[in-house]
């Protein structure tokens, strides 16, 4: 497992970086901050071109030159260097004296085929498509609906199985994602006091996987539609625990096992509007058994002018799935409503935070 700073060492860090960027923004003048802004694309897209290209790949065993790096890209030699330097101005690969690039932490971070790469998801934010939908964001503020459908030709998640590449850089960035999370998570909570976990809608597996590497005498439960169940065999295997999982096809919203002590929802409530989300949480209440513990990792979006990943997250649910990020509030009130009991809020040092509770029964 990821070894974490201290707890109180990292939010010390935010609160100061967060400081640094107010007092930036306050020198900078408001024509300044907005057009850096406006840029940002910028970054997106040159991230994407990186990762596409495979360039850190190329630097993993040392320095090169822009001509080296280019001859083995089969690219331009001139539009190759002022790609790298455009990049190491972000700090994301280092110009030595001698004009040639080295990679940073960063850069290293855009390998492929490394337990820490972030390759997958730099391809998925970076993708055309999913730029495409962004682009309609005023269109998303104007009607309250998702926009994906329109700029795609169909829903994201049609079109996910209608593209496969696509949907295997989705898939990938996703598995990602959840490895990313995964030891703030398992910093703060113990998984091993349960004896059957149910990862409703667990995707391919990974964080089952990952669960249950934590709880070495328990069994899993992985409920996913049949098309996606398919696949996370492979996964399970490889990480040593098919033996322990029952794969249960399935939809969560007129499905769910029966028998599990433990039911995790991770990031699949904010696909949804409160209404859908609502559904989902009361066909799992109504196959929890007694005793049986619900676990929902979500961002918790906070209140006031602070900095949270969320706050952008929202925007990137409601214009792909008409979903939406929630405050400690809109939690609180959309699992009481579905019955259950007011969650147990526990932040972690990323951007999700658990949600804990239980199904409240009628005395």
């Amino acid at each position: 497992m990821t070894r974490l700073p201290p707890t109180t060492l990292l939010r010390a860090a935010a609160s100061v970086r967060a400081a640094l960027q107010r007092v930036t923004g306050r020198m900078v003048p408001p024509e300044v901050a907005l057009l850096e802004l406006a840029s940002g694309f910028m970054a997106s897209r040159t991230l994407f071109a990186v990762a596409e290209l495979g360039v850190a790949d190329v630097l993993a065993d040392g320095p090169r030159s822009p001509a080296e790096v280019a001859a083995v890209l089969g690219t331009d030699p001139d539009a190759t260097h002022r790609l790298l330097r455009a990049c190491a101005a972000w700090g994301v690969f280092h110009e030595g004296p001698d004009g040639r690039f080295a990679l940073t932490p960063a850069a290293g971070r855009l390998r492929s085929g490394t337990a820490d790469s972030m390759r997958d998801v730099v391809l998925m934010l970076g993708h055309p498509d999913y730029q495409q939908v962004w682009g309609g964001l005023a269109g998303s503020v104007r009607t309250g609906a998702p926009v994906a459908e329109h700029a795609l030709g169909r829903s994201l998640w049609e079109h996910l199985d209608h593209d496969p590449a696509f949907g295997a850089t989705f898939d990938d960035a996703m598995s990602r994602l959840t490895a990313l999370d995964w030891p703030t998570v398992a910093a703060v909570y113990d998984f091993s006091r349960f004896s059957t976990i149910a990862d409703v809608g667990g995707g391919h597996g990974q964080l089952l996987a990952l669960m249950l590497s934590a709880a070495p005498t328990a069994r899993g439960i992985l409920l996913e539609r049949e098309a996606v169940a398919r696949r996370a065999e492979e996964l399970l295997r490889t990480a040593g625990v098919l033996d322990r999982v029952r794969i249960q096809p399935g939809s969560f919203f007129d499905a769910a096992p029966d028998d599990a002590d433990l039911y995790v929802l991770r990031r699949v409530l904010h696909d949804f509007d409160d209404e859908q989300a609502a559904a989902v949480l009361t066909t799992l209440h109504s196959h929890m058994p007694d005793g049986a513990t619900l676990l929902v990792v979500e961002s918790v979006v906070p209140t006031g002018n602070a900095p949270h990943l969320a706050k952008a997250l929202d925007l990137d649910m409601m214009v792909f799935v008409g979903g939406r990020e929630r405050t400690d509030a809109e939690w609180r009130t959309l699992l009481t409503s579905t019955g259950f009991e007011p969650p147990r809020i526990v932040p972690t040092l990323s951007s999700v935070s658990l949600l804990e509770s239980s199904p409240r029964r009628s005395s």
